[in-house]
């Protein structure tokens, strides 16, 4: 009996050990604030209503966006809206990158004013159509889907 009791306690101590260096182990869970990308989208939005370019410019400079960049940023989520098997693919690696792990992109896209770290702005793009896809879905069907939904 007593040996038992040795055993339980050390296969306990062994579990307790790896449970651990689990959890210290891991990368540090990131957050990935989608503001900046839905104000993007907002600024989308407008922009297809007046299509006036001094405006845009206005509107990006509190984003310290260059209207090349805003470019980039609305074609990321085109190229999302219309490639579900990416979009699929793009939320688990979504999922990696908010749980610390480095992701390594093929090819990547750098925004002035955003972090350099490879995978964010897709982060952020992808984190809008998690959280608010009818954001999304207003910026792009435009005019003619708010008055059917009405």
């Amino acid at each position: 009996m007593k040996r038992i009791g040795s055993l339980l306690v050390i296969v306990s101590i062994a579990m307790a050990g790896f449970w651990l260096g689990g959890v210290l182990s891991r990368p540090p869970a990131r957050t990935v604030d989608s503001s900046r990308m839905e104000s993007c989208l907002e600024i989308y939005r407008s922009y297809r209503e007046h299509g006036d370019q001094n405006r845009l410019a206005a509107d990006l400079e509190p984003l310290s966006l260059k209207p090349k960049d805003f470019q980039e940023i609305i074609d990321r989520f085109i190229y999302y809206r219309t490639r579900k098997s990416s979009m699929d693919q793009a939320m688990q690696l979504l999922k990696a990158f908010k749980m610390g792990y480095d992701i390594d992109s093929a090819s990547i896209y750098e925004i002035s004013g955003l972090a350099s770290e490879p995978f964010r702005l897709d982060a952020e793009i992808l984190a809008v159509f998690e959280s608010r896809p009818e954001l999304i879905k207003k910026a792009f069907e435009g005019k003619n889907n708010e008055q059917s939904s009405s």
